[in-house]
């Protein structure tokens, strides 16, 4: 039986929509901004869907590959569209790329980057951590180029989470809060909405929504980016195995000592909430948080 990093990647209606719509308008933006083509670091598959989708907006492309079958149709896929000088191709498990700094070949990663997308089966959290510690590394990689960047990942929805470390999280994140406010109402309004997310009845797609965009946060600012999260996107892939999609700008604040403060409040994050694709569109999520913005003012 194949495990989940041996199944064939296949596009779907709900993919090619993220691709060709909500990631492309976002890509759109950060090309205009950087007033330039990106250099793009991702694991777009053979195929390279998302590179061809993109590459207008891209300079330079570093791709990741496990499968040496799979990176020798890649190479002659950028052959075919005449993109083969721009690819950088590196061999290997990409969480072990990036902690390691090179690839089973010693080829290393051309940092930094603009765009950087990992679109993979499985999900984040796992014994070893070492996906939590990759991204960390990538992070700090950008940080030590004084270099912002789009990050998107789309993962697995199940992860690996023996221990309840969302659990506890929602449970960290409730205490911090509560003991930064001395409102009542909005302390009764927090407490509200952390049972609603420690409550078994709810999707844990919320849970992981809100763990992954206050992860993204948190290292970011550590490492002086202005961190800018969006809603995370819930859609049916290959399969029908059920992923989600998260899209965050990093935007690095030079000259700081200490580290940064995003725009977007913590508050502001934390009402993101979920968006879900179905059968190639954007709609409605069948249910949703309580949310705390209103009883800011």
């Amino acid at each position: 039986m194949l495990d989940a990093k041996s199944l064939p990647f296949h596009t779907n209606a709900n993919k090619d929509f993220i691709r060709s719509e909500v990631d492309f308008a976002q890509i759109d933006l950060w090309y205009r901004k950087a007033g330039r083509r990106l250099k793009y670091l991702g694991l777009p598959a053979w195929e390279m869907l998302d590179i061809i989708a993109w590459e207008k907006f891209l300079d330079r492309f570093t791709t990741i590959e496990r499968e040496e079958d799979q990176q020798h149709l890649m190479f002659l896929r950028a052959n075919v569209k005449d993109v083969e000088h721009r690819l950088h191709a590196l061999y290997g498990e990409f969480d072990q790329i990036l902690l390691d700094g090179r690839d089973r070949y010693e080829r290393v990663p051309d940092w930094p980057y603009d765009l950087v997308n990992l679109d993979y089966f499985g999900g984040f959290l796992y014994s070893d951590l070492s996906r939590p510690r990759a991204l960390r590394k990538l992070i700090a990689n950008q940080a030590n180029f004084q270099q912002g960047f789009l990050l998107i990942i789309t993962q697995h929805l199940r992860d690996g989470d023996r221990i309840g470390e969302k659990s506890q999280f929602i449970e960290d994140i409730r205490r911090a809060l509560k003991g930064s406010t001395p409102d009542q109402r909005l302390c009764q309004a927090i407490d509200n909405l952390f049972d609603w997310y420690a409550s078994p009845d709810t999707p844990d797609s919320f849970r992981q929504a809100l763990y992954m965009n206050m992860f993204f946060r948190d290292v970011g600012e550590t490492e002086h980016f202005d961190v800018a999260c969006s809603p995370a996107i819930l859609y049916s892939g290959t399969g029908n195995a059920q992923m989600i999609h998260f899209l965050t700008g990093f935007t690095y604040r030079p000259g700081m000592g200490h580290r940064a403060v995003s725009t977007q409040s913590s508050l502001e994050l934390i009402d993101l909430g979920l968006r879900e694709v179905r059968n190639g569109a954007l709609v409605q999520v069948r249910t949703s948080p309580p949310r705390l913005t209103p009883l800011r003012h």
